[in-house]
């Protein structure tokens, strides 16, 4: 006897059958109570594809995605038709129409969707990509829309949550800038902190905080790549904090150079070059990426505001309302001019189209960016809606808006609409609880301004003449 397992040394020929298989539909199967309701539900999945051609694309494009209408997978014919009261509370009775307190479920829905995009616009999360980014970064992100014509005489203003609410502290805001690319916001300042937010307008959820020891903070920027913040300090060093890391690394200043500060400091569009003010008119050019010093220039009198015009034109202005052009490939000046009405020039900033520079005596000039190029310019107009220290001249990412402010007195924020030149007349108001305004931002597409107060709040406002963040 063989015991199981044991090999016989007799091979089997195995046939392999050639033909080809059918399905077949002769007789119709008993379905069990599981899939027929499968099939009542999702339809029967086998029949969708049997003896089905396949579509062609028209022309000769590659791939056509027909994605159709979206439409809710849920909808409760019940709740639309039922009649719901609007006077119970005080807080939905901005939704009634006419003199009736009640309104049905389609309707209320029609009117809380319409409301939440007035305010905050489209969701952020409709284009998140968190392929590409950081664990801050992946959180959040932002959509790009195009936008109306800024009217001349009423801007849409809304009040949302401070952004620093769920962190704030009673220093002074020195810095408040948004992220190029993601719906995020930082805040920083005499705390020796930085804390970044998400920001949704509501919620402002508070992200992540870093805490420097024995660096209060007078100046912060984003990157244009949105991957690094700068921090500036009265003391002889910086820091650049890594946002994909969440590490901060101290960049130490140039040795026997006493007049180098790093205080106050300026980037390029492109990110490449970092330029720092110093003393008695020395400004000190340094490699963004490595942060090696490129280039000390000497302005003519004391600097105490300077900007990269573009990748290869610096302006510099200070002391005597005196403000020159530098071309960054020679080193040498290409433009000299002075402010007109100026004593001292305190704040510049610019857009594609304009520049506007800032005075102690809070006249604010605005010329056209091609005539500064000449040794005498003169201003499309001078705006004398402020009469303290210009601290901030900052444009909003289009060019039509021009926000100005001085630290001085309390309320000293202004809006120029640079289609009119004019000031807007409906805000701020009185009653905008601004207090002293110590930094002022635009977020990337102009959905929102931040202003940084003296008193550590970081407010946050809705522009919803502009759609998104």
């Amino acid at each position: 006897m063989l015991r199981r397992g044991a090999r016989t040394g007799v091979k089997k020929n195995v046939e392999i059958p050639t033909e080809s298989y059918e399905i077949a539909h002769s007789a119709p199967e008993l379905l069990t109570e599981t899939e027929q309701l499968e099939n009542e539900l999702f339809g029967d999945i086998e029949q969708q594809f049997v003896n089905k051609e396949p579509s062609k694309p028209p022309g000769d494009t590659l791939f056509v995605i027909d994605r159709g209408e979206k439409r809710p997978v849920w909808s409760d014919d019940e709740e639309c038709d039922r009649e719901i009261s609007l006077g119970d509370k005080n807080i939905a009775k901005k939704l009634r129409t006419g003199d009736s307190d009640t309104i049905s479920g389609r309707q209320l829905e029609e009117k809380l969707r319409s409301q939440f995009k007035k305010i905050h616009g489209t969701p952020n999360w409709t284009t998140r990509d968190k392929s590409s980014q950081s664990s801050i970064l992946a959180s959040t992100g932002h959509m790009t829309q195009p936008t109306k014509s800024l009217p001349v005489k009423k801007l849409s203003v809304t009040r949302c949550k401070n952004l620093n609410s769920r962190k704030g502290a009673k220093c002074v805001v020195k810095s408040l800038e948004f992220h190029p690319g993601a719906s995020i916001g930082f805040v920083a300042g005499y705390s020796k902190s930085l804390d970044l937010f998400e920001v949704d307008g509501e919620n402002n959820k508070h992200l992540h905080r870093h805490h420097f020891t024995n660096f209060p903070i007078d100046c912060a920027k984003f990157t244009a790549d949105g991957n690094e913040i700068i921090l500036g300090s009265k003391r002889p060093h910086f820091y650049s904090f890594d946002l994909h890391k969440c590490t901060a690394t101290k960049m130490a200043g140039i040795r026997n150079r006493p007049d180098v500060h790093y205080k106050n400091f300026v980037l390029s569009k492109d990110s490449e070059y970092l330029g720092f003010q110093g003393q008695e008119g020395l400004f000190s050019v340094f490699s963004a990426t490595d942060k090696q010093l490129i280039k000390c220039i000497t302005h003519r009198s004391r600097i105490n505001c300077s900007s990269f015009l573009t990748d290869n034109v610096i302006l510099t202005a200070g002391h005597g309302g005196f403000c020159s052009l530098w071309d960054m490939r020679t080193w040498k000046v290409i433009s000299d001019f002075q402010d007109d009405g100026a004593l001292h020039v305190t704040s510049v900033g610019h857009s594609t189209r304009h520049i506007a520079i800032g005075s102690d005596s809070g006249v604010v000039n605005v010329y056209n960016k091609d005539d500064v190029y000449k040794s005498r310019s003169k201003p499309l107009r001078a705006v004398m809606n402020l009469t303290t220290e210009i601290d901030r001249t900052e444009f909003n990412s289009t060019g039509e808006l021009l926000a100005i402010s001085s630290k001085e007195l309390k309320h000293s924020l202004r809006l120029i609409n640079l289609h009119s030149l004019q000031c807007m007349p409906n805000w701020p108001t009185a009653n905008t609880p601004l207090a002293h305004v110590s930094d002022v931002n635009f977020s990337p597409n102009s959905g929102y301004i931040g202003i940084g107060t003296t008193k550590g709040k970081a407010l946050l406002y809705r522009l919803t003449h502009y759609p998104s963040y």
